[in-house]
């Protein structure tokens, strides 16, 4: 489908072609209930409507704080129809940077669809906000959603021609979201895309990878405030396809089975643990049952991508072990889509060995967000696909990845010195390192800053390290520290459940998780996957000692940012004396 400049328009026109039929699913009490295209139409129609009554101006910033859901969409466009700029607030985000993005943005008005997040939201706020409105809990000192549409619905019959008068007004220059994008330091810089930037990328997308409206559907696991997901689901609006949102987390491997997809996104984090979880039941198994998975996954974990499955061991492997493994993911994907972060090429070869088409791609919030991307036919492991339909990609002598084409921002809000230092004769410099192979086929090697120099001047990348320590089964974040000193080490933060399922395995369910971190006998077993480790990398940047830290990392005390990178100041700062500790230390952990 096309015909299309803005993302307004595109909803009219799917509605127009695909009508009755299911856009978007929600769970509710066990079912998933469908909106269809021309239902979903009409919301965004009274939704907009209502927003105009209330006050919102032509260009004005409207903040959007909520879990996925197809009323986060239907926000969003509606927010857009009415001629604003839709601001998404990631969940859990400090309150020092919700503060600055309120201010920095000049909104007045934010839907909170989450009741954890509207007493922050008030604080930070204060006068400035003018209406809080909530939707999908009940405080009464606030506007409804309901209320505002049924506002909208008066609003429209009061002015009939609102909806031609407001497509019309839509123009593909015309700006569509600012998205804050947090760096490692400093307050959030908010990336302003325009409907232009990213319909380029819905229609890139529909280039590249080409869904069938009759027989796909989607189910929907990321956060809608990246610009990843988001951008995503409207390229499925463009193709017609069902799309089931995820209500929790914790439940895509149960909702999977049930959805049965054809086509998700994911980043490589979901997948490592979709691995860990298979790898830790087949490694539960007894007798010829566990040698049989531990083969099979040993097979899958080591065979070339490319080299096709022959002789009676794949067969047997592939009728009873990577079938198994295909259905616990639904038994119907087609196509999985990983961005947002570098896929470990040993998760990467396991996957489509077993059979799962795993494309991975490579962008960023400034270019909203596709620069890189493999598809179907043209998929190479280990690098991030050739650029993205319209797309210019170049490298400096440095080896900077630079990228041009229409979905590149137009610029930090209100940062002209940030704008002139990223976009430099229309080129986006990405700050990552990257090499280009002789078939046009782009590898992101690291990034331009993100190197470490040793007191003795050797360098150590920390994102190879911590992707390794991160595939520790219950691990879930890894920080590296070398800058300035003699020799590499880091901290472990275990995934808590994982580490519960640890604590049971080695006997210890009565120690707290304070006393079990520091367990001899546990610390040894960790010792031995890490030196393992070791002998994989440089010797430069072997990592000599590490502490096993059993609170997690958090959005809300600064230590990550609202895309879960690193703060690595804020984490250094606060385990200073764990981290000086290791280094007047003589051995490993201890």
């Amino acid at each position: 489908m096309n015909g299309f400049a803005t993302l307004p328009e595109l909803l009219h026109r799917s509605a127009e072609v695909y009508g009755d039929q299911a856009a978007v699913y929600r769970r509710r009490q066990g079912s998933w209930l469908p909106l269809p295209y021309s239902t979903m139409e009409k919301r965004v129609l009274f939704l907009a409507a209502g927003l105009t009554d209330l006050g919102v101006k032509e260009r004005e910033s409207v903040g959007l704080i909520a879990p996925s859901s197809p009323d986060w969409v239907t926000i969003d466009l509606a927010i857009q129809l009415a001629g604003g700029v839709t601001v998404p607030i990631f969940k859990r985000i400090s309150e020092e940077s919700l503060t600055h993005e309120i201010k920095d943005s000049g909104m007045r008005y934010i839907f909170v669809g989450n009741d954890e997040e509207l007493a922050k939201v008030t604080s930070c706020g204060g006068k400035r906000l003018e209406h809080i409105i909530t939707f999908g809990f009940d405080p009464r000192e606030h506007h409804f959603y309901e209320a505002l549409y049924q506002r909208g619905k008066s609003y429209i019959d009061d002015h009939p021609d609102y909806y031609d008068n407001r497509l019309k007004a839509q123009k593909g220059e015309n700006l569509a979201t600012i998205i804050y994008t947090s760096g490692s330091t400093g307050l959030p810089k908010g990336v302003m895309l325009t409907q232009a930037n990213i319909i380029s990328q819905v229609n890139g997308s529909a280039e590249r990878f080409p869904l069938r409206h009759t027989e796909d559907s989607a189910l929907s696991t990321l956060p809608l405030a990246h610009i990843f997901e988001r951008m995503v689901v409207y390229f499925y609006f463009s193709q017609g396809i069902n799309i089931y949102f995820v209500d929790n987390p914790k439940k895509v491997g149960d909702q999977i089975k049930e959805v049965r997809p054809t086509v998700m996104t994911v980043v490589p984090r979901l997948l490592e643990k979709v691995y860990m979880k298979m790898r830790e039941k087949a490694e539960a198994g007894t007798g010829i049952k566990r040698r049989l998975a531990l083969a099979a996954f040993a097979r899958a974990e080591s065979k070339d991508e490319n080299e096709p499955f022959s002789g009676l061991k794949d067969y047997i492997f592939q009728s009873l072990v990577y079938r198994k493994l295909r259905e616990a993911l639904g038994g119907r994907l087609q196509m999985v889509i990983s961005g947002a972060a570098a896929m470990p090429p040993a998760i990467g070869r396991f996957f489509m060995n077993i059979g799962m088409p795993l494309y991975e791609g490579y962008g960023m919030t400034e270019a909203s967000p596709v620069i890189a991307a493999n598809k179907p036919g043209a998929n190479k492991l280990g690098t991030v696909g050739l650029p993205f339909p319209n797309v210019e990609v170049k490298l400096t002598d440095e080896g900077e990845i630079l990228a041009k084409g229409p979905n590149v921002m137009q610029g930090y809000l209100n940062r002209p010195d940030a704008t002139a230092e990223t976009l430099q004769e229309g080129w986006l410099h990405t700050g990552d390192l990257g090499s280009l192979d002789r078939d046009g086929y782009l590898k992101v090697t690291g990034r331009e800053k993100e190197l470490f120099k040793k007191s003795t001047g050797e360098y150590v990348p920390p994102a190879p390290i911590e992707q390794a320590l991160g595939r520790i089964s219950w691990v879930d974040i890894a920080v590296v520290i070398a800058d300035g000193r003699t020799f590499a080490s880091a901290l472990l933060f275990p995934d808590p459940d994982a580490l519960q399922r640890e604590k049971q395995k080695h006997g210890f369910e009565k120690q707290s998780d304070e006393e079990f971190v520091r367990n001899p006998s546990f610390m040894d077993t960790v010792q031995e996957v890490v030196d393992d480790m070791n002998q994989h990398l440089h010797h430069c940047e072997n990592v000599e000692r590490f502490r096993i830290v059993p609170e997690p990392l958090s959005i809300d005390k600064g230590e990550l940012t609202p895309t879960m990178k690193i703060r690595r100041h804020v984490v250094e700062e606060k385990y200073k004396e764990l981290i000086d500790e290791m280094y007047n230390d003589t051995g490993g952990w201890k």
